[in-house]
């Protein structure tokens, strides 16, 4: 049996050893079924594998992960056993890639590589086929390797949505990492009318690109806490106000450095579905010269200089309600 390939000189059977290499090189449940019963189960405590629960999902996520996400992927298959008493067979593997491709549910490609090991536990039946497979692997290892998410263990849609909502990228490349209906709540004057992700991204975009071009932010500290399944990122936004945007007032060629927190949800997914800023907007506001530090309301102040340099109706319309009254 041996010399024709029917079973390894291991022992162990060989539908067990096909599957292996056929999940492994990425050919999907096509080339997988003729190995293991149809319905064949699967289960694994890593994050990316916790809601697959047959053998078909899981050779159809490997497909995407070898053939989307990583094309030119390998893997090594380092050791393999059977125990006949329990008719398992297990096999130590380690697969090595690089995330260069897009596949639905994984952030957008980091071009950084992984080198993770794992092991397959396959149970088969009587007659040779694999009913049941549990794979043992530190998926948050291989993650932080690939950039997917780093060791803090703050999830990788959170992260690369803080970086480019902050870099002005606006709602166009913010989306792939939220949910389509992400809301967006803060206490702080400018943002007060804002409630979804969408809006918000868009309000960044203005503020980073066009009123204050070439600002800058920094990232103090990020965490995550999985109870709640929310990362927190601490933040310091700097610019100077140089462009002209509707809503502000012209521009002052003044500074702010202004710190802030988001707090962001993530769902079971890892899209972001909820975002709440904290920030002190009245403070970086008298910064930047668009109200004193007495704190007069920003659109009581720009209403006064829109209407007093001649601007009319059509600029303070923006800073008052449709009926406001007059005496």
């Amino acid at each position: 049996a041996a010399q024709v390939g029917w079973t390894p000189p291991t022992g162990v059977p060989a539908d067990a050893a096909q599957l292996f290499h056929a999940c492994e090189s990425g050919k999907g449940w096509r080339g997988v079924m003729q190995y293991c019963t149809p319905d064949a189960a699967f289960s694994s405590q890593a994050e990316p594998l916790k809601d697959i629960t047959t053998l078909h999902g899981y050779a159809e996520w490997m497909k995407g992960i070898a053939v989307v996400a990583m094309p030119g992927c390998s893997y090594e298959l380092n050791a393999q056993a059977f125990d006949p008493d329990t008719s398992t067979a297990t096999f130590f593997g380690t697969f090595r890639g690089t995330h260069t491709g897009h596949l639905d549910g994984l952030p957008a490609p980091t071009h950084k590589s992984m080198e993770t090991q794992y092991v397959y536990n396959m149970h088969l039946n009587a007659h040779g086929k694999v009913d049941r497979i549990t794979k043992v692997w530190h998926s948050a290892w291989a993650a932080a390797q690939v950039g997917w998410t780093r060791t803090t263990g703050v999830p990788a849609d959170a992260e690369h949505l803080f970086h480019a909502c902050e870099s002005g990228k606006g709602w166009q490349e913010c989306k792939q990492y939220c949910t389509h209906d992400a809301t967006f709540s803060a206490q702080a004057e400018p943002l007060k009318d804002i409630k979804t992700v969408y809006g918000y991204t868009e309000w960044m975009r203005g503020v980073a690109v066009i009123l204050m071009p070439g600002s800058s932010y920094e990232l103090s500290s990020q965490s995550f806490d999985p109870k709640t399944s929310t990362a927190t990122f601490f933040g310091t936004f700097r610019g100077m106000h140089t462009g002209h945007l509707d809503g502000f007032p012209a521009p002052t060629y003044k500074s702010m450095e202004t710190q802030y927190v988001y707090s962001i949800h993530v769902n079971a997914h890892g899209k972001v579905d909820r975002i709440t800023k904290v920030w002190h907007s009245a403070w970086a506001a008298a910064q930047v010269g668009w109200t004193a530090p007495s704190c007069v309301p920003t659109d009581a102040e720009n209403l006064f200089h829109a209407c007093e340099s001649g601007k009319g109706w059509h600029e303070c319309m923006h800073f008052c309600t449709h009926d406001a009254s007059f005496s």
